[in-house]
This record gives C-alpha cells, sequence and structure tokens, in this order.
C-alpha cells in the first residue's frame, strides 16, 4: 500500500470558509454558534460557563461565511492518564455546524485546523466524545473505550456470598457539596491508575456537584476516607407502594473491601426498588459482586474516541507488554506527517518508531492505531473485519499482545 499517494484535504485556506481564533469578548457567539446543533440551550451553556468557566479560549477555532460563524471547535488542555501513565491530552469539544450549512466541507476545515494546532502545540494524542460516532473516524478519531451503564430491581440488589467486607470500614452520607475536599482527593489519587481519567480542577467539580448528584457515600478506614459514591435518589410510588430510584453518577474506592461497601450501602437503602449506574468501567467488580448476574441489565456504550496526533511520539511514549517488531502502512488524510512506513521496536524497555523504506507488515488507517491505543480494543478484529490488512501472518496478534493493558480504560465524564 503507498500511503504518500493517499488524497489529501484541502487546507481551510483553498476553501471559502475562513477558519480562525476568537477573543474572550466572543465567547457568547461561539456558544450560540454550537449550541443550537447540539440541540442545547444556549443560555445555559453561558450560565454553567459564568459558574463553572472551563473554556480557554486560545484553544477556540470558528469558521466564517464572510462575517458570520457558522461552525465552531474547541478543546481543553486535559491532564489525562494513557498507557505510561498521565499525559497532556487535547480534549476536543465544542464541535458544531449551523444548521444551514451542513455537508458544505465546514468541519473538515475547522478539523484539519485544529489538528495541525494540537500539533504545534506538541500534544501527541487527542480524545474527544462523540454525539454522533459516524462522523468522526474520517478524521481520525477511533473508538478506543467503552462504559458500561446498569440497574438492578431491590429484590435481586444482593451481592454474592463470597464478596468480602471489612468490618472496620463505616459509611457515612454526606451533602455532597459538604463532601468535597474528600472527594476530590480520592478522585485525584484514583486518576493516575485508570488510563482514560483527567484530573479535574475546582471549576469541574463545580460543573459535577451541580448536576444532579447531591448525595456522597464516604467509607472510611481506620486510617481515613477510601472511597466514595456520588448519587442522587428518586421519590417514585405506584398502587402497590414504592417505586423510588437510587442514580449512581460516580464510585471511586482504593481498595476492594471499600467497594465492597459502598454497593452493600448503595443496594441497602429503605423504599428503594431500582438502583441504576450511570457509568462504571466495563471491567467493574459489580458484574462479579452481584449474586445474580442475570439480574443486573447492562448496557455497553462507546466513550472515548482518540486520535494520534504524532504518531511515532504517542507509540513510543507508552508501555509494552511484551517485545514486538512491527512495520505499519500508515494513512492519515489530516495529519500528513503521519503518513508513511513506520517500523515499532518495543520491548519492556522502552521503544522506538521510525519511517521506513520496506514492505508493511500491516496497512492501516491512523484512526485503527487511534482506536487500539488504550488498549480496549484488538487489531486482529480489525483485521477481521476487513479493516486492517495483515501482509504477514501473525502479526496483528503480535501487536495485540504488546499492547495490551490489565483493566478497561474508563473516562466516566464528558467533555
Amino acid at each position: 500500500m503507498d500511503t504518500q499517494r493517499a488524497p489529501q484535504p484541502q487546507h481551510p485556506r483553498d476553501t471559502p470558509w475562513t477558519v480562525r481564533g476568537v477573543t474572550a469578548e466572543e465567547f457568547p457567539d461561539v456558544v450560540g454558534v454550537y449550541a443550537e446543533p447540539m440541540i442545547l440551550s444556549a443560555e445555559d451553556e453561558l450560565t454553567t460557563e459564568r459558574e463553572h468557566p472551563l473554556a480557554e479560549h486560545d484553544r477556540i477555532l470558528v469558521a466564517l461565511d464572510g462575517d458570520r460563524m457558522v461552525g465552531t471547535t474547541a478543546s481543553h488542555t486535559l491532564e489525562m492518564t494513557l498507557p505510561g501513565g498521565p499525559r497532556t491530552v487535547a480534549g476536543v469539544t465544542g464541535v458544531g455546524v449551523w444548521p444551514t450549512h451542513r455537508r458544505r466541507g465546514i468541519l473538515t476545515a475547522l478539523m484539519t485546523r485544529q489538528i495541525a494546532d494540537i500539533h504545534a502545540r506538541g500534544e501527541a494524542v487527542a480524545a474527544m466524545w462523540a454525539s454522533e460516532g459516524a462522523i468522526y473516524g474520517r478524521y481520525g478519531f477511533g473508538l478506543a473505550a467503552f462504559e458500561l451503564s446498569a440497574r438492578i430491581r431491590a429484590p435481586y440488589a444482593v451481592l454474592d456470598s463470597a464478596a468480602q467486607g471489612d468490618p472496620e470500614l463505616t459509611v457515612e452520607l454526606l451533602p455532597a457539596a459538604q463532601a468535597r475536599p474528600i472527594l476530590a482527593r480520592l478522585h485525584r489519587e484514583a486518576a493516575t491508575t485508570r488510563i482514560g481519567q483527567f484530573q479535574r480542577g475546582d471549576s469541574w467539580w463545580g460543573r459535577i456537584l451541580g448536576s444532579g448528584a447531591p448525595w456522597a457515600a464516604v467509607v472510611s478506614g481506620p486510617d481515613g476516607p477510601l472511597g466514595y459514591a456520588l448519587y442522587a435518589t428518586t421519590n417514585g410510588w405506584s398502587e402497590d407502594g414504592t417505586d423510588s430510584l437510587v442514580t449512581v453518577k460516580e464510585v471511586v474506592s482504593a481498595t476492594p473491601a471499600a467497594r465492597v461497601a459502598l454497593y452493600q450501602h448503595l443496594f441497602s437503602r429503605d423504599l428503594v426498588t431500582r438502583i441504576a449506574f450511570s457509568a462504571l468501567p466495563a471491567d467493574d467488580p459489580l458484574t462479579l459482586l452481584v449474586a445474580d448476574r442475570n439480574r443486573l441489565v447492562e448496557q455497553t456504550s462507546g466513550s472515548l474516541r482518540v486520535r494520534l496526533v504524532d504518531l511515532p511520539r504517542a507509540l513510543t511514549d507508552r508501555p509494552y507488554a511484551a517485545p514486538v517488531e512491527v512495520t505499519m502502512a500508515v494513512t492519515d488524510h489530516y495529519a500528513p506527517w503521519n503518513n508513511g512506513t513506520w517500523h515499532l521496536s518495543a520491548d519492556r524497555d522502552g521503544a522506538t518508531c521510525e519511517r521506513v523504506p520496506r514492505c508493511a507488515d500491516l496497512s492501516l488507517a491512523v484512526v485503527h492505531l487511534g482506536s487500539v491505543h488504550l488498549g480496549q480494543r484488538s487489531v486482529s478484529a480489525l483485521v477481521e473485519a476487513g479493516l486492517v490488512h495483515e501482509h504477514t501472518p501473525g502479526a496483528a496478534a503480535r501487536l495485540d499482545t504488546a499492547l495490551h493493558v490489565p483493566r478497561a480504560a474508563f473516562c466516566g465524564q464528558l467533555f
């Protein structure tokens, strides 16, 4: 596969659309443009931003039709845990095109400029949540992580008898705002060990605690807090009695026993008939701890999409679970510096990734490298689907073994 001949997109300067940055004073106009296609209230978005500011105005781009804003994109500077530890990641957000200007190349102009800007900042990886997943694969964002939502009815909300609790642990129910310093510390520590999570500043916590999870169940041991569950309760009644709901937004724990204690608390609330978990890791212990797995109604959905902006740096800046030598012909229509044939040589002591003039073991698009980067998806599955082409038998399996990580990636927070 000759990736050097891959068609290149038009640079924004070669299109009818002007793409530029914005000033802080223009931010309300930016919100108005992206809120409408996202079916959001611009007024609510602005109120939230005033109360808990997150926007980095120097990371916002707009597309203009004459003098009128018709498209937006932005990014957060996130300290996100990747394979290898916390790294600076561009968290792409605020993407929208005015409804009358769809399918006219505006998004392509914005994404081409944004990817180039992220590269210029020295950020090797970008990540995003996509409201419409079919759009962003062509810009190199591969679906890299999945999350679990689950619900169970109270009669079956029972942990397996083998679940190991700790009699020294206690659970205290506190207003979430009051518990905020404890929550922030516990999450900060936990986020460094779970691929996909990012560190939250004050504004992030302000938004999270103001979005409908008023209670924090905090589990503690002799040496202090070990975990928490953020949740809300909804009162309800039917003709045969109570029909109330516990909605769990987040569960964080430092030890297995602390997590068992939190689940025991959530499953033991009086007058509750249903417990729903909004977002859990795909490998959350709940699926093993519940006494009757068939009674736990589970739904898995895609979450983080990952893009390798600087391919060789991203591939050398992560650990590998086993030695691997693989040559990959990579196509990247929107970051031409990634186009070419790359040889990855890695073991547990480090990795190199260099452009080489040789035949490839695998041919793939950069989107597929993004989708396997967090270790939750496999190259072999992409080969079986016909999306990645394997020229050397066994190359995909060897790369999968090297990319393996022991825990599922999990973000748990929209951005």
